[in-house]
């Protein structure tokens, strides 16, 4: 399971901190990034199971690019604020799945939202795989059904004997229902 974690954090003090407290549980997969813009670039060049903002950021309060992570990414965001702004930040994207922790943090409650917001993650991570698989399946389903049709038109043949010429050629030929349809769409169309 992938557990990287990406901190954004204008301030490399608490950056630095951060890092020392997520070490301290093994989890070492650390990057960092100092503004919004530089947290959008690390996005494009790989894939963070959890994403730590440290707001106020250099070129954006935080806010913004956590709800913006959270519907580009399968990220999970963990957002820390000032305790003065923390619920108004709350208020603002807790309808985004996007976790908020007042400063100064507090150590046991950080490490509880980072088990939290990674298991949400790996969750998410799964059902991913599982749509994937899904899609794949609907996609075979999808060109066998194209193939059927064309056997219908080209060959007269009812929908029960397409059927049964696509699962005899698979087993005569030894290939899946995917690659003998694929063979008679490239040789009829």
């Amino acid at each position: 399971m992938n557990n990287r974690i990406l901190i954004v954090s204008a301030s490399e003090k608490s950056s630095d901190a951060l890092a020392r407290i997520l070490k301290k549980y093994s989890w070492n997969s650390l990057d960092f990034a100092s503004s919004g813009a530089e947290a959008r670039r690390a996005m494009l060049r790989g894939r963070y199971a959890l994403i730590i903002i440290n707001s106020p950021l250099k070129d954006e309060q935080g806010s913004e690019l956590a709800a913006s992570l959270v519907h580009s990414t399968s990220s999970s965001v963990i957002l820390i604020a000032k305790t003065e702004i923390a619920d108004m930040l709350a208020s603002k994207v807790e309808g985004d799945s996007v976790f908020v922790i007042p400063k100064p943090l507090q150590t046991r409650q950080f490490l509880s939202a980072v088990r939290l917001a990674l298991a949400f993650s790996a969750r998410i991570a799964g059902v991913e795989k599982e749509v994937m698989k899904y899609e794949k399946k609907y996609d075979e389903f999808r060109t066998v059904s194209r193939a059927k049709c064309v056997l219908i038109e080209k060959e007269k043949l009812t929908e029960q004997e397409a059927h049964r010429f696509i699962e005899k050629q698979s087993m005569d030929r030894r290939e899946s229902k995917l690659q003998v349809s694929n063979g008679i769409l490239k040789r009829y169309l």
